[in-house]
């Protein structure tokens, strides 16, 4: 639900007479509301029922689609959403608690398997979107958010067993718990930092690449957008394996290599923007690569949090996802804004920045040593 809009944004934008300079806040809105539902809501998995806030929050999602399928004003559809991605964040409530079920010595390859899910759907979200859009109009899209909603809830009611933490600390005491940890934590500090680079780097390709494929370097339509983004969303088989990686102790290598095929990924793709079948070709590669290396990150930092902080697996997933997030939503917007005030070639520089930063941050961090010890592992 996060990402069905992308594709269609300029169908959106034309239809409510939004400005076109504008069109990436239905993208970044969407993102900031994810954010927030990841701040205020997931950090009560650690306290509350987790199938009863997660069929809650879902609700939220469910007013929120119904609301951009029907409505004619553009000021409204941006206001529904935000409620959009703060429902959407049932699903980060879930990622801990498969954590908490999983062996310890196997955590990295469950944590693996709900991302492989959870970034599959983000993937194949574009796809499904220009194909709706291409046979049945843009609201059409949102229609199907709102099914995926009652679809989900009733997956979950029926599938997911009800879990109580046995954890009484008081919500405000959680939300304090989020500022000391943003604060003092170095480990979260960290990986925050890596994945805000890298899905900022995502959400820049994702969102600027339809502007390139509908224009007149390419002029493709719907289904030849989607079969581009299909190819790409088969980087998510990446996340299990990165999970056994993970697993054997291999993060900081682990890690290093998806920073480097995020690089890569961009490095190739700058010849994307001469369009022919050179073009095309490059820009699948680097789709592809580039949506591998992302999960690759993130299965990589989720491993070490969970591992080093199973008390907090909630309210820590909750803030590092925020953080990773708000990255996506800067991406969105400058997406939009590089793709139409330098073409593609600025759209590649600010895109490869993301991993380049992060690769020098991460050669900077690992060749200082590790920085604190939990449970005889160093972090």
């Amino acid at each position: 639900n996060l990402y069905f809009a992308q594709p269609v944004i300029g169908e959106i934008s034309a239809a409510l007479e939004l400005l076109p300079e504008r069109a990436g806040l239905i993208v970044t809105l969407t993102q900031l509301g994810y954010c927030c539902g990841l701040l205020l809501l997931v950090p009560l998995g650690d306290i509350l029922e987790n199938r009863r806030l997660s069929l809650s929050v879902l609700a939220v999602g469910f007013i929120a689609a119904v609301t951009m399928a029907i409505t004619k004003s553009h000021f409204v559809f941006l206001l529904a959403s935000i409620g959009l991605g703060i429902g959407s964040v049932s699903v980060q409530i879930l990622l801990p608690y498969a954590a908490a079920l999983a062996d310890p010595q196997r955590q990295g390859v469950v944590v693996g398997r709900v991302m492989a899910g959870i970034l599959t759907g983000i993937m194949l979200s574009r796809p499904v979107s220009a194909l709706i859009a291409g046979a049945f109009g843009w609201r059409s899209v949102f229609w199907l958010a709102s099914t995926v909603c009652i679809l989900a809830a009733l997956l979950i009611w029926r599938r997911m067993p009800p879990r109580k933490p046995d954890n009484r600390t008081r919500y405000v005491h959680i939300l304090r718990s989020l500022l000391s940890a943003a604060r003092c934590n170095r480990l979260l500090q960290r990986r925050a930092a890596y994945q805000f680079l890298m899905f900022y780097s995502y959400t820049l390709f994702w969102t600027a690449l339809p502007l390139l494929l509908f224009g007149p370097v390419y002029g493709m339509n719907h289904l030849e957008i989607s079969l581009i983004a299909l190819a790409g969303a088969s980087g998510a088989a990446m996340s299990p394996v990165a999970g056994k990686i993970a697993d054997r102790g291999q993060i900081i290598p682990g890690t290093t290599i998806a920073f480097t095929a995020g690089l890569f990924a961009w490095s190739i793709m700058v010849f994307g923007g001469s369009g022919g079948a050179l073009g095309v070709t490059v820009l699948t590669l680097g789709a592809i690569v580039l949506d591998g290396a992302v999960p690759v990150s993130l299965v990589m930092s989720q491993r070490e949090l969970f591992s080093a902080y199973p008390e907090q697996r909630a309210r820590l997933n909750g803030l590092f996802m925020a953080t990773f997030f708000v990255g996506g939503a800067l991406g969105a917007s400058v997406g939009v804004w590089a793709f139409q005030s330098y073409s593609w070639v600025g759209v590649v520089v600010a895109g490869a920045a993301g991993p380049a930063l992060a690769l020098a941050l991460h050669l900077i961090f690992t060749a200082g040593g590790p920085s604190i010890t939990i449970g005889g592992i160093s972090k």
